[in-house]
């Protein structure tokens, strides 16, 4: 029986975040490798100006939160898991 990619054990975590928090974390991502000084705050205060959402919404505590929660996700994926190998 082949043994599954690391890069399919990623798709399923991927589907279970909702677009805004795709759209967060990618927008976030993008920020942060193109201006490395900018702070994790500065980019998702960004990210809810660039949604035109208005500064009432922003609850950018709960933001980091996802985003570091995503980024856990996708770049420990597979590390912790053990593939059986038969």
């Amino acid at each position: 029986m082949p043994v599954e990619k690391e890069l399919t054990k990623l798709i399923p975590r991927i589907y279970k975040y909702n677009a805004e928090n795709l759209g967060l974390f990618f927008f976030v991502k993008g920020q942060l490798a193109i201006l490395p000084t900018m702070t994790l705050e500065q980019a998702i205060t960004k990210y809810f100006k660039f949604i035109g959402s208005s500064p009432d919404d922003w609850d950018v505590l709960s933001a980091r939160t996802t985003y570091n929660r995503m980024q856990t996700d996708f770049y420990q994926c597979g590390k912790n898991e053990t593939t059986k190998e038969t």
